[in-house]
C-alpha cells in the first residue's frame, strides 16, 4: 500500500466539472467577429418589423394566447420571443397562414447569422484560434442549404406538432378536459425539444459542417439522449443570462442618467426626449450582450454535448479553420 501523501494545490475546476465551461460564452462574446453577426441580425429584424408594418405588432399586443415564453418569467432577446410568439399563435389558430411564413422567415435569419457567430466562437472555444469575420461570413453563405433544410424540416415537424396539438384539443372538448392539458404539455414538450434540437443543429452546421438533415438529427438526438445535462445547460444559458441583463441593465441606467443629467440638457423636454432615446439605444446594446452570450452558449454545449455522445475531443473541429 502506498500511503505517500499527495497535497492538492489547485483544482482544475473546468475539467471536473465540464459544465463550467459554459461560463466561458461570456468572454467569447465579447468579440467584434460575434457583434458583427448578431448586429447583423438585430438589423434585418428590425427590417423586418418595418416591412410587416403595425400589423405584427398590433397581432402580438392583440393576441390573448399565452406566450410560451411566459411559462417563466425570464425575458429572452427580441429575436427569440419572435419565434416563442409566433409558435403559439400558430398553435391556438390565432393566426393566418403568413405567420407561419413569418416563422420560416425568421428561422432563416437567425440560421444565416447564428452559424458565422457560431463559427467563430466554436473555432476560438475548440482550438484557442481566430477565425476572420469574412470566413464565418462566407461560411454561412456557403451553408445555404444546409440552414434551409434544417429550418423546413424542424418547420414541417412543428406544424406537424401544431396540427397533433389541435387534433388533442378537440378530442378534449368531446371527452375531457384533461385531454387538453395533455396536448398542451406534449406540445410545450415537443417545441422545446424540437427548438433546442434546431439551435444545436446550427451549431453542427458552424463547427461540424454537417448538412441540414444530418446537423438536425444530431441536435434532436442530443436533447432525448442527454436530456438532463441538456436541461442543466439551458438553466446555466438562463441564469447567465440573467445575471449578463441585470448587470448590464444597472450599468446602461447609470450611463443613462449621465448621458441625460442636467448640466448636458438644460431644458426639461429635450432632456426627456434625449433620454428615451439613449434609453432606447442602451436597450439595444443590452439585447446585442445577451444574443452574443446566448449563441456562445450554444456553440460551447453543442461541443460539450458532442464529446459525452460520440467521444470527440473538445478541441476538434471536424471542419477546419478557415481563416
Amino acid at each position: 500500500m502506498n500511503d505517500d501523501g499527495v497535497r492538492v494545490t489547485r483544482i482544475d475546476w473546468p475539467t471536473a466539472i465540464p459544465s463550467l465551461r459554459l461560463l466561458e460564452a461570456i468572454r467569447l462574446a465579447v468579440s467584434l467577429r460575434i457583434f458583427v453577426p448578431v448586429l447583423l441580425l438585430m438589423f434585418l429584424a428590425a427590417g423586418a418589423n418595418e416591412r410587416l408594418g403595425e400589423k405584427s405588432i398590433e397581432m402580438r399586443a392583440g393576441d390573448s394566447a399565452r406566450s410560451l415564453r411566459n411559462v417563466s418569467d425570464f425575458e429572452l432577446p427580441d429575436c427569440l420571443n419572435m419565434i416563442c410568439d409566433f409558435l403559439t399563435r400558430v398553435a391556438t389558430g390565432s393566426a393566418p397562414l403568413t405567420t407561419a411564413a413569418a416563422l420560416g422567415f425568421w428561422m432563416l435569419m437567425l440560421g444565416f447569422c447564428g452559424v458565422a457567430a457560431i463559427r467563430s466562437a466554436g473555432c476560438r472555444f475548440c482550438t484557442g484560434s481566430r477565425i476572420s469575420l469574412t470566413a464565418a461570413l462566407q461560411l454561412s453563405l456557403h451553408s445555404w442549404k444546409a440552414i434551409f433544410v434544417s429550418a423546413s424540416l424542424t418547420w414541417i415537424l412543428l406544424g406537424l406538432l401544431c396540427v397533433a396539438f389541435r387534433i388533442g384539443s378537440r378530442i378534449g372538448i368531446w371527452t375531457h378536459i384533461s385531454m387538453n392539458a395533455m396536448a398542451a404539455l406534449i406540445y410545450l414538450v415537443g417545441c422545446i425539444v424540437l427548438g433546442i434540437g434546431w439551435l444545436l443543429s446550427l451549431a453542427a452546421i458552424a463547427i461540424d459542417l454537417c448538412d441540414g438533415a444530418e446537423a438536425l438529427s444530431r441536435g434532436i438526438s442530443y436533447v432525448l439522449s442527454q436530456w438532463l445535462r441538456v436541461v442543466l445547460y439551458a438553466t446555466a444559458l438562463c441564469l447567465t443570462m440573467m445575471v449578463c441583463d441585470l448587470a448590464i441593465h444597472r450599468l446602461t441606467d447609470q450611463a443613462c442618467v449621465l448621458a441625460t443629467s442636467w448640466h448636458g440638457n438644460p431644458d426639461p423636454l429635450m432632456r426627456e426626449e434625449f433620454r428615451t432615446a439613449v434609453g432606447r439605444t442602451l436597450d439595444k446594446f443590452a439585447e446585442m450582450i445577451c444574443l452574443s452570450i446566448c449563441l456562445c452558449e450554444i456553440a460551447i454545449a453543442y461541443v460539450l454535448l458532442r464529446n459525452v455522445e460520440d467521444g470527440v475531443s473538445l478541441r476538434e473541429i471536424d471542419g477546419g479553420i478557415k481563416r
